[in-house]
């Protein structure tokens, strides 16, 4: 009597830690359903790509991506893209399956459809698996624990409020316990996830201050690392921010987007916040926490950015001088209110975009100069290139120093001797 072959099941995940949380739902329920993952796609029976739809590029390296599978494998899509850009999806690619972003247990419903060779979509944004759900982590180290899905914006040129539909965040208790589960199996850095933790509880009743509060009274040693906030929400919660960032067990640091420097262009992007709002959140951090890393975005060739309104950005980024901007050259995205504006001549874009790129090198790199001579202790958790690790430290600064994957996962002591605009260069202290 014949036994029917596991089926193999190889998982492509792109774009953000949300994604990459969701990839590690997915693998975890499909494994506990009797599916095997697979980390070749030779060797696997159903590919699934979990999306990304942020940017344009993105979109087409995934869709090509889709197209190179060969005709013996099944696809399954999943993720942001299903909700924002559907219709390239179908018409360009050869596709078996789709489900909506962040879709936990119902995955499995699709891999069982695709496997009996029927078609099924299921369109939904509202997804919220449980933290219960069984994963397969990615790293040891690092464990990314989803705290909400949504946000509150309405930011004219992105497609996640499409994606990812309203405001949906977990209880206190729910993110807490994942958090002692992971550090009960060793995990050293908790990343708080979602597309705007700032946001994070004002449907339940709660916010990110209470939220770390409670994680920070949880004993033994791990250090969490707050994901992404807008400014006008973050502004709101500065003082438990700063609060946290005092613990000793919050990483010192700060991703806020504040995308332009101009009042007119913010206004156009349906940002909740003025220029002097980001200076004065700014202010307030560095004043309570000088050696703080902050981070922020900047999109050059907005429509209606005028050369005057590119320059209030230069001005601004030059005023406040981040650690590292993430700079990005204006692409409408299908759906949002931005892509029915006029856009700016591709040449200016690309020529702001380089202005701007250099500028933030030059500041990252003078930014980075302060800290050689540093000696302090780092968690490595991360294999570089040749023959290196990365490792960060308090103020979650990347630095990589000489050595093998026998060091992550260790706490060790550096110093360091040199940066470069992106990390710092250490040396091992004995």
């Amino acid at each position: 009597m014949s036994t029917q072959r596991v089926k193999e099941v190889y998982i492509r995940s792109y774009g953000c830690s949300m994604n990459l949380a969701q990839s590690e739902f997915i693998a975890g329920c499909l494994r506990n359903y009797g599916y095997n993952i697979t980390n070749s796609i030779k060797e696997a029976d159903i590919i699934i790509f979990n999306t990304c739809a942020v940017k344009k590029p993105t979109e087409d390296k995934i869709i090509s991506a889709i197209k190179a599978v060969p005709e013996d494998k099944k696809i399954i899509v999943t993720g942001c893209l299903t909700m924002v850009n559907l219709n390239r999806i179908l018409s360009e690619a050869r596709v078996n399956g789709v489900i909506g972003p962040f879709p936990g247990s119902a995955i499995i419903d699709i891999v069982k459809e695709v496997e009996k060779n029927n078609k099924l979509t299921i369109l939904r944004n509202d997804f919220k698996p449980p933290l219960t759900t069984p994963r397969i982590p990615t790293s040891s180290i690092i464990r990314v624990i989803p705290i909400a899905y949504g946000c509150l914006g309405e930011c004219t040129y992105c497609c996640e409020k499409i994606a990812a539909g309203y405001l949906r965040s977990y209880s206190i208790k729910e993110i807490t316990e994942a958090v002692k589960e992971a550090i009960s199996k060793g995990v050293l850095e908790i990343w708080l996830s979602s597309h705007d933790c700032g946001c994070y509880g004002y449907d339940i009743g709660v916010n990110l201050g209470k939220l770390l509060r409670e994680i920070i009274g949880i004993s033994r040693e791990f250090y969490v690392r707050i994901g992404m906030m807008s400014p006008d929400t973050a502004l709101k919660i500065v003082n438990e921010l700063i609060e946290a960032y005092r613990s000793g067990k919050v990483f010192r640091f700060i991703h806020i987007p504040v995308q332009s420097g101009d009042d007119h262009v913010l206004k156009l992007m349906k940002r909740k916040y003025t220029v002097d709002d980001f200076k004065n959140l700014i202010n307030k951090l560095r004043e309570n926490i000088p050696d703080i890393t902050i981070v922020t975005d900047i999109i050059c060739g907005f429509p209606g950015e005028t050369d005057n309104a590119f320059e209030n950005s230069i001005k601004l980024i030059r005023e406040v001088e981040p650690d590292f901007v993430n700079v990005s050259k204006f692409g409408p995205r299908p759906g949002t209110p931005a892509a029915k504006m006029r856009k700016l001549p591709t040449r200016i874009v690309k020529e702001r975009s380089r202005i701007m790129s250099r500028l933030a090198t030059d500041i990252a790199i003078r930014r980075n100069m302060k800290w050689i001579g540093w000696i302090g202790n780092i968690i490595v958790d991360e294999e570089g290139r040749n023959g290196t690790v990365m490792g960060r430290n308090y103020a979650y600064k990347p630095i990589v120093v000489s050595g093998g994957r026998e060091l992550i996962g260790k706490i060790v002591k550096v110093k360091i001797i040199d940066v470069a605009s992106t990390h710092l260069k250490g040396v091992l202290v004995n």
